[in-house]
């Protein structure tokens, strides 16, 4: 699961759902959350190590921009609980940009893990 969600690939709504059928219910939602958490976790610090320097020169030119990311530093456990819970933002692609942000990594792991528990839930109920 893990290393085809880190670099966006799509199959992985096909990977959630056979979870169920191969570990039931809870343990597949406890096996996905897992992975998807480390996916996650990958793809944010990549994000934050090669994105996060131009947009700290982008931030310094456009004063709107740095507001919205201090935004984001301040409210990040709530911001990122409502994206995931939100299926319009793909949620591989989305790591990436939000490393490259302001949020802390732990607001953003917690909140990628409850917002994306429910959703994680219905694919393996499924």
């Amino acid at each position: 699961y893990t290393p085809p969600e880190t670099p966006a690939i799509p199959a992985v709504p096909i990977l959630t759902a056979s979870s169920g059928y191969l570990f039931g219910t809870s343990s597949g939602t406890a096996t996905c959350l897992f992975s998807a958490a480390i996916a996650a976790s990958i793809s944010f610090s990549i994000g934050r190590t090669v994105l996060r320097g131009y947009v700290e020169q982008v931030l310094e030119d456009n004063p709107k921009f740095a507001s919205l990311d201090r935004a984001i530093e301040k409210e990040g456990f709530k911001l990122m609980l409502l994206l995931r819970l939100s299926p319009l933002f793909p949620f591989a692609l989305s790591n990436y940009l939000y490393g490259a942000s302001s949020i802390g990594f732990w607001p953003y792991f917690f909140g990628t893990v409850v917002g994306f528990a429910p959703g994680t839930f219905a694919y393996v109920y499924a």
